[in-house]
């Protein structure tokens, strides 16, 4: 969600999103229960202000919450380190 920025994306991408990271070669699983465990999490950590995921404008669009403790840990934590070796090519 940190390379989505401002825009926010919609729940379906995000769902897509996870579960194309879940797939492997020897397990897939169950788009449905995917949908679920995402939707619930999306819904469980945007409830307040100070969550670390805001709803958008438009229904079904998340992104992160800048002025979140939490956001900002995990941006830190994921942002984008110029020595890293994915950087240098």
């Amino acid at each position: 969600m940190v390379k989505i920025g401002d825009k926010g994306i919609s729940l379906r991408n995000l769902v897509r999103s996870v579960y194309n990271l879940s797939s492997t070669f020897f397990f897939t699983p169950d788009y449905d229960d995917v949908y679920r465990h995402v939707q619930q999490f999306v819904l469980k950590n945007s409830k307040t202000p100070s969550s670390a995921i805001e709803r958008m404008g438009v229904r079904g669009y998340y992104r992160l919450n800048k002025k979140s403790n939490v956001a900002e840990q995990l941006m830190l934590q994921f942002g984008i380190d110029d020595d890293s070796p994915e950087s240098l090519f």
